[in-house]
Order: C-alpha cells, then sequence, then structure tokens
C-alpha cells in the first residue's frame, strides 16, 4: 500500500472515528474518553501530509473545547496540546511537530476553562493537572513555556488551596501539587 494510498485510508478511518463520536456518543464521561482515544490514535499516526494533519488536529481541539462539561473540556484541550508538539506529519520525516506557539495556544486555553469551573476543588484540582502539563513541555524544550508561566499558575494554586474544604479529594490534590513541586524543584525548573 502506497503513503498516498495508506493516507486516505488514514484520513476516512480519522473521519469515521469523529462521525461516530459525534452521532453514537452521547454521555459526557464517554466523550471524554472518546475524545482522549482519538487524541492518543492521532498522535501516533506518521502517514499524513500537512494539508490533512492540520485539519484533523484543528477537529480534535473543536471536539474538546465543545465537551459539555468545562473539566471535561480543560481535559481533553489539555491533551490536544500534544498533537502540536509530538504529533508528526511527512513533511517533518518522522520528526515531532514542535509548535511551541500552538502549545500553549491549547495550555491558555485549558486555563481560561478551568477558572470558569464553579468548584473550588475541581478547578485547583485541574490547575494542578495542567501545571503537570506545563513542566513536562518545559522539560521537553518548548520554548513559550516559562519561569514566569510555571509560577504564576504555581501561585495561582497556592493561593486558592487553603480554601478548598478538608477530605479526601483535597489531600489528593496536595499530595499531586507537592510531588510536582518537588519535581520542578529537583529538576530547577524554577530560579527562585
Amino acid at each position: 500500500m502506497g503513503n498516498y494510498n495508506a493516507e486516505t485510508v488514514g484520513y476516512e478511518f480519522m473521519s469515521q472515528a469523529f462521525a461516530i463520536y459525534e452521532e453514537e456518543v452521547s454521555d459526557s464521561k464517554a466523550q471524554l474518553i472518546a475524545i482522549s482515544l482519538i487524541v492518543a490514535t492521532f498522535e501516533q499516526t506518521r502517514n499524513f501530509s500537512e494539508e490533512n494533519h492540520e485539519p484533523l488536529r484543528s477537529q480534535c481541539f473543536r471536539a474538546g473545547s465543545k465537551l459539555l462539561k468545562k473539566p471535561d473540556q480543560c481535559r481533553a484541550v489539555g491533551l490536544c496540546s500534544h498533537l502540536y508538539w509530538s504529533g508528526r506529519n511527512r513533511e517533518g520525516e518522522g520528526e515531532p511537530l514542535r509548535n511551541s506557539t500552538k502549545v500553549l495556544e491549547c495550555l491558555k486555553k485549558a486555563v481560561r476553562i478551568s477558572n470558569q469551573c464553579m468548584e473550588p476543588t475541581v478547578q485547583v484540582q485541574l490547575f494542578v493537572e495542567l501545571l503537570n502539563k506545563y513542566v513536562y513541555f518545559l522539560c521537553n524544550g518548548c520554548e513559550e513555556v516559562s519561569e514566569s508561566v510555571l509560577s504564576q499558575l504555581i501561585g495561582k494554586i497556592q493561593e486558592d488551596m487553603p480554601g478548598l474544604e478538608s477530605g479526601e479529594i483535597t489531600r489528593q490534590i496536595v499530595k499531586h501539587f507537592e510531588s510536582t513541586l518537588g519535581f520542578v524543584t529537583h529538576r530547577q525548573l524554577l530560579s527562585t
């Protein structure tokens, strides 16, 4: 099967995945799982030209940003950032895209979505999850993710965390945040 034929079959596969997602998946949890699987599958493809790769990336982003629940939107949009970093197309000869600007756009959009969450515990949990994404991209050389962006998000989490109700979920969030801060300190990602 030649590259053109493989690309055509692959594009049809992705199109059908989106059609099934849009027509058959109505439960919000199932939608998040489905879009996560579509994004993860697409991230692993190598046979698309940029002409076909770009619209599929955009379609993943749009689908994620249209999920019903804000936390699901945030997670899906954050996940889409990886398509712009480690996604590959034929023109890149197998090399990852490494589009720092688009990565940062996705992450900023995810932060804006998390700011819209009404439940403080969920909001802080999302901030911690996004902090981990920022750390990942900073560690992997994404120029647009800077120390100051990391510091701002850490400051926001530290500001909001004391107001959370005590409970098991809050303890898990605190533990996750402390673990992330330990990693940031160990890797000396901040020059404080």
